[in-house]
């Protein structure tokens, strides 16, 4: 035996890989070559053919009884030799280079501890060939492992499936899932030990008892076509994780973009604010994702920082937080998603929207909704700060028509064509201040630019220092400020100061709705230059609110 080939049986050996060498026929011996030096396995070193085509194990082995000779782990004769040979690879190293070829797959590889698979760029494909039923399958499998690295290949499936990932991990840590590209499969999900409910997932992991995935990142990767199945897949996946990212990716005609999952929003489930959110500490940065059903959502996430994404054209909503804490999207570019571009929905606190892009093309396309089934206000804190909402062609606007929030301050934004709509549910604290809004065109029908309303539980409405311009001829009745709540059980306060308004039939209107004869509304209006000097003051409650004006231009005080 030469030099070279007793130091390769020697690195295989070492790896635990002698007993599929020493199987393997005369010449497919002589061609298993791996350098031991640097323990890179090749899987064509291993049986592999990579040519794109058809090669099941019953071409090579008239029994299963001969293919478990070479691959001990195969089950069936029709699995692909391609697969085999890569299996084999990451049972013999931790080290598998995947050369430049068409590689053939049809089972689950699975991966361990401390591996990398390294493909050569887009030259190394995968193809997942065998249908499978389920909803949630995948080409590379690790559980209760670390370490893993995959990263510089292609990954495509031509089997129909509708439900697999490129990689699953179970109970995983620190892995990388890195320059990957996916046709018809979305990329990677990482799940806690397998069967774990809310209940029982633990995702503290200082306290020794954690059996979630954590420090795992998705990294400059793209997945395209991702078919929807029973349950819609997201390109990234993240379910009961700590420590994860997804930066520098493109995801393009999918379900979902990226997803977070730390239990059921829902508070008759496990969205009570006493609850914990088992799924914390990411970042997505600089992803885009279009035409999809969601862009970048989740549910029970905490200190999730979305920025930097670009997000067009979701069936659904675009950026979205569900029963989350101490999260926030920032810098970010969402347009023509359906639900809102931005939105909040069930119980979040200190939900942060803050210098961001929003353009829609649709008055029914809310830039920015709060969604609730329920009308308390345990939905806590929403700040939107220093953005951009331009509508194009109609009157856009952000709302809370679907759902309650205790404080929302909306401050510093810029605001072109779209009007402010908080009301019609129910608020405690709202603050709309030092905003511009500019209208270019006229409304269909008459409009409130800025309405706040139905404040309850000793509420306080103020819009400050608002700069609300009209440069179209407005509908009659069209209001630049519109103020009142209804609240039957306590007194409502209003602060409407330093204001500008131009353009609009009506500056202000202030109202109470309240049916309680005992209850009513207070507005403080000071320092406001109105452009029409119409103020109307108009009481549809069982009592007459209070005005106090002082120091306004336009108006009588």
């Amino acid at each position: 035996m030469d030099k070279r080939k007793r130091d390769t049986l020697f690195t295989l050996a070492r790896s635990g890989a002698a007993a599929v060498i020493a199987a393997v026929s005369g010449s497919e011996r002589a061609a298993a070559q791996v350098s031991s030096s640097d323990g890179w396995v090749d899987p064509t070193q291993l049986g592999a053919i990579a040519d794109g085509a058809a090669h099941p194990l019953s071409a090579r082995y008239a029994t299963l009884e001969q293919a478990q000779a070479v691959y001990p782990f195969v089950t069936r004769l029709d699995s692909e030799i391609d697969g085999c040979a890569i299996q084999a690879a990451l049972d013999a190293s931790t080290k598998v280079r995947l050369p430049a070829g068409k590689f053939r797959i049809s089972d689950t590889l699975s991966v361990r501890s401390n591996t990398e698979v390294q493909g050569a760029g887009t030259e190394t494909v995968l193809t997942w060939t065998r249908e499978n039923p389920s909803d949630r399958f995948a080409m590379f499998r690790a559980a209760n492992s670390s370490a893993i690295r995959l990263q510089g290949f292609s990954a495509v499936d031509t089997s129909g499936s509708a439900g697999g990932y490129v990689f699953s991990g179970v109970r995983v840590v620190n892995v990388n899932v890195e320059q990957i590209s996916a046709d018809r499969m979305a990329l990677a999900m990482f799940n806690p030990s397998d069967g774990q409910t809310y209940a029982s997932v633990s995702s503290d992991l200082a306290s020794g008892t954690s059996n979630v995935s954590s420090d795992v990142h998705v990294t400059g990767c793209s997945a395209t076509n991702i078919a929807n199945s029973d349950e819609p897949r997201a390109a990234a996946l993240f379910a009961f994780c700590v420590g994860w990212s997804v930066t520098d990716c493109k995801f393009t005609n999918t379900p979902f973009g990226v997803q977070w999952w730390g239990g059921d929003s829902d508070p008759n489930v496990n969205g009570a604010l006493t609850n914990a959110r088992k799924c914390a500490d990411g970042t997505i940065t600089n992803v885009q994702v279009s035409n999809c059903t969601a862009g970048v959502w989740g549910s029970m996430g905490s200190n999730v920082k979305i920025a930097g994404c670009n997000i067009d054209s979701a069936s659904d909503v675009g950026i979205d937080f569900e029963g989350c804490t101490n999260s926030s999207a920032s810098q970010n570019t969402v347009s023509n998603c359906v639900n809102g571009n931005f939105a909040c929905f069930w119980w979040n606190v200190d939900v942060s929207i803050v210098g961001n892009t929003s353009r829609q093309s649709r008055a029914d396309y809310p830039h920015l909704r709060v969604y609730n089934a329920s009308q308390a206000t345990s939905n806590r804190s929403i700040t939107i700060n220093g953005n951009t909402f331009i509508t194009d062609q109609t009157i856009g606007v952000i709302d809370t028509a679907y759902g309650s929030v205790d404080t929302l301050e909306f401050s510093n934004n810029q605001l072109t064509d779209t009007r402010i709509d908080f009301s019609d549910n129910t608020l405690r604290s709202v603050t709309v201040a030092d905003n511009r809004l500019v209208f270019t065109r006229a409304a269909a029908d008459p409009m409130n630019a800025i309405e706040i309303g139905s404040l309850y539980g000793n509420g306080l409405g103020v819009a400050a220092r608002n700069i609300v311009e009209s440069k179209a001829t407005q509908p009659p009745d069209s209001v630049a400020l519109y103020l009142w709540s209804d609240d039957p059980a306590s007194d409502s306060q209003f602060q409407v100061v330093d204001n500008q308004t131009s353009g609009f039939p009506i500056d202000l209107v202030t109202d109470s709705w309240s049916t309680n004869p005992t209850k009513t509304s207070y507005f403080t209006i000071q320092g406001n230059t109105f452009g029409s000097g119409v103020y109307r003051k108009e009481d549809h409650g069982a009592r007459s609110s209070v005005s106090v004006l002082r120091s306004n231009q336009g108006i009588s005080n």
